[in-house]
């Protein structure tokens, strides 16, 4: 197979569907950090929120229960499931750094 052969290969792939796709895909701002910094936004919402909730339920404000107690799970699951991710990632990284070169 000659140099020009493979050339023409690498362009067919880059002229297919999955080639565009690709570069659909590298084109976006969105990165990892990005989303893992808006998940971290939601779940400080979510706390936020609940403590407003509570506020209002102790001082009188809010007269259903039901609803403070929904938030406060809502903020409890998601705080154990960004705990876990986190957990996740450290584990992978340290898999990472135990790996032989």
């Amino acid at each position: 197979m000659t140099i020009n052969q493979i050339s023409n290969k690498v362009n067919e792939y880059n002229n297919n569907d999955l080639g565009l796709l690709n570069k659909a895909n590298s084109g976006s701002n969105t990165s990892f950090t990005n989303y893992l910094a808006d998940a971290i936004h939601k779940v400080n919402e979510l706390e936020k929120t609940s403590k407003d909730y509570s506020v209002k339920l102790a001082s009188g404000e809010l007269e259903n229960i039901h609803e403070a107690m929904i938030t406060s799970h809502k903020a409890e699951i998601s705080l154990q499931f960004m705990m876990e991710i986190r957990n996740k990632v450290l584990d992978a990284y340290k898999e990472i750094m135990r790996m032989q070169i």
